[in-house]
């Protein structure tokens, strides 16, 4: 299990700015509730947001009521709705006053970039962390002209040029004092630069593209309907433990059973840390922090049970598990159906889906002499 992140240390709110009434978008909907895929576009960021367990309240700003439409607030605790304000500085400082007290640092997000993906918004995070202030960027690959009145005037040295992305991380105070003290700004970033704050850079995310007209809309669908998303997990745990042997949620034995924080079942560990990976989620450490005391003999299936609904709210859905048991016990054969029974039972999806199989190193190191149990998990999801 790996170490606590900078970023885990801070307590994170976010914002995602939804205010816009949709007037250039046209269609007298605004493009945040616009549908794409089975969804409307705001929800593809919150769900996405909501599955980063350091957030802990996200405040949606929002147009006056009757430009929302028909869309509802989610019921979530951690969700705030407010209104927004004239300008993009006094919709985000309006936010900034609806965050809980206690708050480290803040991530303000854009709702018209629903496909950034949680890696990019982690990344966001770590380099925040450090520096007090981050944004996601990418390198202009096209040729730039300058252009006036319908002709080519020159061509623009691309060389140090960046689109800028969002979410971009603040540390709260930072950023309130930035905003306290700027004019007509685009972003929070440009605050900061004003204020004559640093800003670290991260890359940024080829899919969060910007919805800005209609004619973004298939684009953006083209990239949500991608097709597959892999991810692998290993886990190891010696023998030893002063409980059952638990394997893929079964109780193999009343005693013997593998050393570990929680009840050690190596199987359901990693495929936990196979969906976070396919997901982009972090991996079973960030959730579940190594000597955390709440954690403490805990059941594996509850704790798979916390990753699956984390993959499910970031739009995610597994089609696919293949998970290999390394050891000279348990014989996977004699318990082949049971497993698969409990491990369709506990992600969700069919029997079908998922094959365990076992095999063993023959005879080579502490694994091969029978002092523990190995599993790899190979996941597809695919988007919800």
């Amino acid at each position: 299990m790996t170490k606590p992140t900078e970023a885990s240390r801070l307590r994170w709110g976010c914002m995602i700015a939804a205010a816009g009434r949709g007037d250039r978008f046209g269609g007298g909907l605004p493009k945040q509730f616009a549908p794409l895929g089975s969804r409307p576009v705001l929800d593809w960021s919150l769900s996405t947001l909501m599955a980063i367990p350091e957030i802990v309240q996200i405040v949606l700003i929002l147009p006056p009521g009757a430009a929302r439409g028909s869309w509802t607030i989610p019921s979530d605790p951690r969700v705030t709705a407010i209104d927004g304000g004239d300008r993009r500085q006094d919709s985000v400082s309006a936010g900034l006053s609806a965050l809980l007290p206690g708050i480290d640092a803040v991530l303000v997000h854009d709702a018209a970039r629903p496909l950034a993906g949680a890696a990019s918004v982690r990344r966001v995070m770590e380099e925040t962390a450090r520096m007090g202030a981050a944004i996601p960027v990418l390198p202009v690959r096209d040729t730039l002209k300058r252009v006036d009145g319908g002709r080519v005037k020159a061509t623009v040295d691309r060389e140090g040029l960046f689109t800028s992305q969002t979410p971009q991380g603040f540390l709260r105070s930072c950023l309130e004092e930035a905003l306290a003290a700027a004019g007509d700004v685009t972003d929070e970033c440009a605050a900061l630069e004003a204020a004559g704050m640093e800003v670290g850079t991260v890359e940024g995310d080829r899919f969060a593209a910007k919805l800005t007209d209609p004619e973004d809309l298939p684009f953006l669908e083209a990239l949500a309907g991608r097709s597959s998303y892999p991810g692998i997990g290993i886990d190891f745990h010696p023998f030893g433990g002063s409980g059952p042997l638990m394997v893929c949620g079964l109780e193999l034995a009343p005693g013997g059973g593998l050393s570990g924080h929680s009840d050690g079942d190596v199987a359901l560990h990693a495929v936990a840390d196979a969906m976070l990976s396919a997901a982009r989620l972090g991996d079973i450490g960030q959730f579940f922090p190594p000597g955390a005391p709440e954690w403490k003999g805990a059941d594996s299936g509850f704790l798979l049970g916390i990753v699956a609904k984390a993959v499910a709210a970031s739009g995610h859905r597994l089609i696919r598990l293949d998970l290999t048991l390394i050891g000279e016990r348990p014989r996977v054969s004699e318990h082949r159906d049971r497993m698969i029974a409990r491990l369709s039972e506990l992600l969700g999806v069919s029997e079908s889906s998922i094959w365990v199989k076992g095999t063993t190193t023959n005879s080579l190191g502490d694994i091969g002499k029978g002092r523990g149990l190995a599993a790899v998990a190979l996941v597809a999801l695919e988007r919800a």
